[in-house]
């Protein structure tokens, strides 16, 4: 039998007697699939970030149109596509520049951006300085989460 609305399909299992069983059934196998989605594109985000992404090649990918794949994943990332991948790629930028000696550009070509502008745009908004003024800073990312005094509180 076909639904019309999920409200159909609500009222036809309160009729049949399995009132909330295949409705919840439904929702959670929804559920899942958004999940096995999200986490298949977080995954090849990951092992693709310094190509060219796509946010057409993503949604392709999920078999989904770009803006049902754009509201998807905005909803349980909590950022669009573009911003993670972005994301990704200046977190792996700061492990070059912590770990290396590469000019900013190298890290920037390797990380996946096309442009030197571009990617130091996206490092300062990300990070809050250029890439040169992250490395040479004493402290970086790390050595900061160590500086947070961390109690706990009566009760917790």
């Amino acid at each position: 039998m076909k639904y019309n609305s999920v409200l159909d399909l609500h009222t036809h299992t309160v009729a049949s007697g399995h009132a909330y069983c295949s409705l919840r059934e439904m929702i959670y196998e929804e559920q899942s699939r958004s999940m096995r989605i999200i986490s298949d594109t977080l995954d090849y985000i990951a092992d693709h970030y310094r190509e060219n992404i796509k946010i057409a090649r993503l949604s392709a990918n999920c078999h989904l149109s770009e803006s049902h794949f754009r509201r998807l994943f905005s909803k349980y990332v909590h950022m669009s596509p573009a911003e993670y991948v972005n994301l990704v790629r200046i977190r792996t930028a700061c492990e070059y520049l912590k770990k290396t000696d590469k000019s900013v550009a190298d890290i920037a070509a390797e990380c996946g951006f096309a442009a030197d502008s571009t990617f130091n745009r996206n490092f300062r908004k990300m990070v809050g300085m250029s890439p040169a003024e992250w490395r040479k800073r004493g402290e970086n990312y790390e050595q900061q989460l160590l500086k947070f005094d961390i109690r706990t509180e009566e009760g917790w």
